[in-house]
């Protein structure tokens, strides 16, 4: 309904424009009939390009089909009127001679090209807006997916060790087994439900660190110096699910954590309102231990999921040195 008043309002207020020039120089007696038929010419044209010609031919690239439909519509609406308008219509009010027959088509001939030049390009910005749209949308929709993916995935390297270390306290009959088992569950429930939300309580994200690296400790036959502050982090802080995950298995991959003699991790989370600052310092051995990444979204893939979701409202730096890797994420969610 609002479509068809857009197309009717357009042809009567460009109608007019179109007529009034000739209704100056002639004064018609009959103008009422005059401007009827003038409003139908440009409501005609305009329908027949705009909501058929246009869209069936021209942006389809049949330019040939176009053109001669294009021309055949118009011969059809000059026939019609030419048919509908007797000689005594056009008639000057002194008196004079009514116009050849033949002649009254060309009365409507300006009005209809220029409505056809006008609806064109209506018709074209309007194909323009909705190509976008549709890609935007698709844009989105992928991006969704991707998204999506990325933030379900659990590296399957650390779900196998896991299961081993929870099978291998539990031969030993080990009071931690239960209270592991229940760790990996919770860790489980958050990649495979909890991260299909758009946003969760930054309070989830730190437990499945805190789980993650008591796993990690699992592997080691001593107490390792890792230090967790979370002291200055509010809890209830919205953030976008597993993009700090990362930078720790990152962490335990490329560093020499377990050595018991120089081996460090330090982590810091804190909040200061709508900022969040993310720090992630660890040792490295004095020769790179190169490690298969197996799995996991990987570094790279939160660089591009924080361009995604935090454009021009995130800085991260990663600096690494021949002793030390270290990780700043400052994530303002102001206008998120």
């Amino acid at each position: 309904m609002l479509r068809t008043s857009y197309h009717i309002a357009l042809c009567i207020l460009f109608g007019a424009l179109f007529m009034s020039p000739y209704l100056v120089l002639h004064s018609h007696v009959n103008w009422v009939p005059f401007i009827v038929k003038t409003l139908f010419t440009c409501a005609s044209i305009h329908s027949i390009n705009r909501l058929w010609l246009l869209p069936k031919m021209f942006f389809r690239r049949k330019y040939t089909e176009y053109g001669t439909m294009l021309i055949l519509s118009i011969l059809l609406i000059l026939a019609i009127l030419t048919l509908l308008t007797p000689w005594q219509e056009l008639k000057e009010p002194e008196g004079a001679a009514a116009p050849e027959r033949f002649i009254i088509p060309f009365l409507w001939l300006l009005p209809m090209v220029g409505m056809l030049f006008i609806s064109t390009i209506l018709g074209y910005f309007e194909h323009d807006r909705k190509n976008r749209k549709r890609e935007i949308d698709l844009t989105h929709q992928n991006i969704e997916f991707e998204m999506k993916f990325l933030k379900t995935q659990i590296n399957p390297h650390f779900l196998f060790n896991a299961l081993n270390n929870i099978y291998a306290l539990s031969i030993v009959k080990s009071d931690r087994t239960p209270d592991m088992i229940l760790k990996l569950s919770d860790m489980l429930r958050f990649t495979l439900y909890g991260s299909e939300n758009k946003i969760v309580k930054i309070g989830r994200e730190i437990d499945y660190i805190t789980n993650f690296i008591e796993f990690q400790k699992l592997k080691m036959d001593h107490e390792p110096n890792i230090k967790v502050d979370i002291s200055n982090c509010n809890k209830e802080f919205d953030i976008e699910p597993m993009l700090l995950i990362p930078f720790i298995e990152n962490s335990f991959k490329h560093g020499n954590i377990d050595d018991a003699k120089k081996g460090w991790l330090n982590v810091e989370v804190k909040t200061l309102g709508p900022i969040l600052i993310f720090k992630v310092k660890n040792s490295l051995p004095a020769v790179a231990i190169n490690k298969d990444v197996v799995g996991g979204i990987g570094v790279e893939n939160v660089r591009k999921r924080l361009e995604i979701l935090y454009p021009e409202r995130h800085e991260l730096n990663i600096t690494t040195t021949e002793s030390e890797y270290s990780v700043y994420l400052k994530i303002d969610t102001f206008s998120k």
